[in-house]
């Protein structure tokens, strides 16, 4: 009985006569649904698990709520008329419009005094996280404000489990939301910097490893950490257990503790760090190449090919740029076009921006000089030469409906597609990535090749990473597409490393990409041997070797997203590893479990328990069940042609097996898949 524990006693000269009919009636009740029932019953209030009762409530709430405030203050001191009264309210809660109506008349003010109170938390609790579960942006701000609340209650009460979970479910959906937000600012930045993550992170981890942390504790702890990463980098940063986490993550058999950890690693990186440079520049390589390579770097070159380097060809390119402008002055626009068409195949710094040299008056008359040749081959490269110069402009909505143009004339414009790939927006990027790759071999160059292949690298790691927390239409979480992309960045970054030339300026980021993306792949079977002997000379002497072109060629090397996560990941890993084992596979064991382990101890009240369950709440899980994923089996989440990895690709309406981003995949793919359909049909 309720009524046993945690009253407050009374002294010795109160007279039972004193009490009220309404305290008497409820101390002699068997338990707290009798004790609501008993309360509803004096104020009239009809069922409220029935349409018909909440809507009477509703048309009547400014009385009921009058009267239920009335009792509440009344018997503030009477711990069992307080819970039922808190009992009611939960009740209530359960329709949307009466829960925004009760936030508004201060009922959250209501209910974080009451957890000091043994008897009252656990039903404060429950309340609370049936209004941070459903409440929008204001609830969300009024419950992160009394954060420093929940925390000090979760440090004193930590044996109680129900307690632990209810607070951490509570914290992931308040201050979630506050501390979460785009690379601009946090969604409440007053919010957020009273708050102290550090103690808040630190506290919610501890618990995700401990043998009574729940499938629902994990997941909110999981999702409270990945909203916390980008604004909250400073306190991963000083609680060094909290990196550790994220790298230990890495290794779990869970696919979405895998994803939020990888996640949360590179989005605490997003404002501390800088973005990859470009290229160096052609003044700058005419400066530097007289300088002679050191011997073993040398040797490196002259294995790929001294003349292949990309290095080398960029000198002669500068030199070729260098006579075009020079003939200017000739103001011949149509051969200056065509040798700066031809150019921009080549180099990333066709364009040069001078004053001697004003692109908004050259570059317009060479395209119209190409155009008006009218031959295919003038006209492609007059596509090229504009392309260029929207990129250089940055006007994205200029290369978008100019690209519908040029691949309407010639949908084999390698160009075209690398300029779509530079736009915002990841999904077309990643997908003319792939289909520029396709491209026939006289319509693109090395370099071009691997710009194309650099962005489908990046793209399709960025997507993987946001696919984790993703949900499709159905409520399912898209881990499946999240893996495909994934796997798509990996095997490319493996085609890149073995075939750019080592002196490519993107080498460096690749590395960085292609070292967290085997561990993450590899997960529970992950090692860093893996990395040390994977491709063909080992992907960190590889990485050693890039860092040592880089410092010859005067290039600092800067601190990136990939650099700065990569390099947590290689040192933290062995020491993350051994201080995580265990919690990672207790979590591994917990996230694979449709129901709470059967020795989860409830040190809540059993009958309070048992009333809750009750009352039709629904369990606070990120899904009903987790997802069985077979890498192996995530072809079909790829284009059948360019093999772009999409989470929605069309299925060939003949055999029903391939897939593809659209119907210029599907017509570029028919001469080899024709066959097979045929006999798959038949």
């Amino acid at each position: 009985m309720p009524a046993n524990r945690g009253r407050k006693k009374k002294g010795p000269n109160v007279k039972r006569s004193l009490q009220s009919d309404l305290a008497r009636d409820v101390e002699n009740a068997r338990g707290w649904a009798e004790i609501v029932q008993i309360i509803r019953d004096q104020h009239q209030i009809p069922d409220l698990f029935t349409k018909a009762g909440l809507k009477r409530v509703y048309l009547n709430f400014d009385q009921v709520i009058r009267q239920l405030d009335s009792t509440f203050q009344k018997y503030e001191d009477n711990d069992e008329i307080v819970g039922g009264v808190v009992g009611i309210y939960t009740q209530m809660c359960e329709d949307a419009v009466l829960r925004t109506k009760l936030c508004e008349n201060g009922l959250l003010s209501r209910l974080f005094p009451l957890l000091e109170r043994d008897v009252c938390r656990q039903m404060a609790l429950h309340t609370l996280v049936n209004i941070g579960h459903h409440g929008g942006t204001s609830v969300h701000a009024e419950v992160a404000r009394q954060a420093p609340i929940l925390v000090q209650t979760l440090l004193d009460h930590p044996e109680e489990h129900q307690t632990v979970e209810h607070i951490i479910v509570i914290l992931s959906h308040s201050v979630g939301a506050a501390v979460n937000g785009d690379s601009q600012a946090p969604e409440m930045p007053e919010i957020h910097r009273s708050l102290d993550m550090r103690i808040i992170l630190k506290t919610t981890i501890h618990h995700m490893r401990q043998l009574y942390a729940s499938k629902t504790l994990i997941d909110h702890g999981n999702q409270l950490v990945f909203a916390s990463a980008m604004h909250c980098s400073a306190a991963f940063r000083s609680e060094p257990d909290l990196d550790k986490f994220l790298v230990a993550g890495l290794k779990s058999k869970n696919w979405g503790l895998r994803g939020s950890c990888l996640g949360a690693m590179i989005r605490s990186y997003i404002l501390s760090t800088v973005p990859d440079r470009p290229a160096l520049g052609p003044a700058q390589l005419i400066q530097i190449f007289g300088s002679a390579w050191p011997p073993h770097l040398l040797e490196v070159m002259n294995q790929y090919g001294l003349s292949r380097c990309q290095s080398t060809q960029q000198r002669g390119h500068a030199m070729a740029l260098s006579d075009a402008i020079t003939g200017a002055h000739s103001r011949d626009h149509y051969i200056l076009g065509g040798k700066l068409a031809d150019l921009t195949l080549l180099t990333e710094f066709s364009l040069p921006a001078t004053p001697m040299f004003p692109l908004s008056e050259i570059i317009p008359r060479c395209v119209e000089a190409l155009r008006s040749r009218g031959t295919a081959a003038d006209t492609n490269k007059a596509d090229i030469l504009e392309m260029k110069y929207l990129i250089k402009l940055q006007d994205w909505d200029g290369i978008k409906s100019k690209a519908q143009q040029f691949l309407a004339r010639n949908p084999d414009s390698a160009y075209t597609f690398y300029a779509l790939t530079l736009r915002p927006g990841s999904e077309d990027g990643l997908r003319a990535a792939k289909k520029g790759l396709k491209c026939k071999e006289n319509n693109t160059t090395p370099y071009l090749y691997f710009q194309l292949l650099r962005r489908a690298i990046e793209l399709a790691a960025d997507l993987g990473v946001c696919y984790f927390q993703e949900y499709d239409q159905h409520g399912r979480m898209m881990w499946e597409e999240a893996i495909a992309f994934l796997m798509s960045a990996l095997e490319d970054s493996k085609t890149f490393i073995e075939q750019a030339p080592p002196d490519n300026p993107y080498m460096m980021a690749i590395l960085h990409w292609n070292i967290v993306l085997t561990i993450t792949m590899e997960g529970p079977n992950a090692d860093l041997k893996m990395v040390e002997v994977g491709l063909r000379s080992g992907a960190r002497n590889k990485l050693k070797i890039s860092e040592e072109i880089s410092e010859h060629l005067r290039s600092p090397i800067l601190h990136t997203q990939t650099y700065a996560t990569q390099m947590l990941v290689v040192d933290l890993y062995a020491e993350a590893e051994k201080d995580w084992a265990a919690g990672i596979k207790l979590m591994d064991e917990r996230l694979d479990e449709q129901i709470p382990p059967p020795d989860f101890p409830k040190k809540a009240e059993d009958e309070l328990t048992a009333w809750l369950n009750d009352m039709s709440l629904k369990r606070f899980t990120c899904s009903s069940a987790t997802p069985k994923v077979n890498v192996k089996d995530l072809w079909y989440k790829q284009c059948s042609w360019c093999r772009n990895p999409s989470a929605v690709l069309r299925k060939c309406s003949g055999c029903e097996s391939a897939r593809y981003c659209d119907s210029q995949c599907q017509k570029a793919h028919w001469s080899n898949h024709k066959k097979e359909c045929k006999a798959r049909i038949s």
